[in-house]
């Protein structure tokens, strides 16, 4: 399209959206945002349907980024094997917000630590109605990424997640 700086995402590129999981880079279209034109993202999610834009520009510091590669889904199990994890906090509140923290920062390695604490504390205290949406919304995230990184069917990558939380 004419006019669109060159994008680190072309279109047709899966990226991962913080808290929205796998989507597809429709398009590059200029559009008008604070007052000036800017090439933006239309990106589309596969489980939602739900199609947004996000200004190249400011893309990668809102936590767009690719699917991790093949290798590094290892690196999501030996986090998920850590039984010991991080302190949980002991006021809810402040463990949720906590934990919404993390799964905004995009990174995959944050989605699976904020899916292990909760886990583990679902079995020894039980959750929050918010943390178990946070549980819920952190396992899609995890499964989604493993099985488009792996090329393998989503119930096999909860498979996984399963086998690394109980072995």
């Amino acid at each position: 399209m004419k006019g669109i700086s060159v994008s680190v995402f072309p279109v047709g590129s899966k990226v991962i959206y913080p808290s929205h999981g796998i989507g597809i880079v429709e398009k590059l279209e200029n559009r008008d945002v604070a007052g000036s034109t800017e090439p933006c993202y239309v990106i589309r999610f596969q489980r939602s349907g739900m199609t947004i834009m996000a200004p190249v520009r400011s893309s990668i510091s809102v936590g767009l980024r690719g699917v991790i590669p093949r290798r590094e889904v290892s690196k999501i199990m030996k986090i998920l094997k850590d039984e010991k994890g991080n302190p949980i906090e002991s006021n809810w509140n402040k463990r949720q917000k906590l934990y919404l923290e993390k799964i905004k920062t995009g990174s995959i390695f944050e989605v699976a630590g904020v899916y292990r604490d909760l886990y583990f504390l679902r079995n020894t205290k039980g959750l929050s109605f918010g943390e178990q949406q946070v549980f819920d919304s952190a396992r899609q995230l995890i499964v989604s990424e493993i099985a488009e990184s792996k090329g393998i069917r989503e119930d096999k990558a909860e498979e996984m997640l399963m086998e690394a939380l109980t072995n």
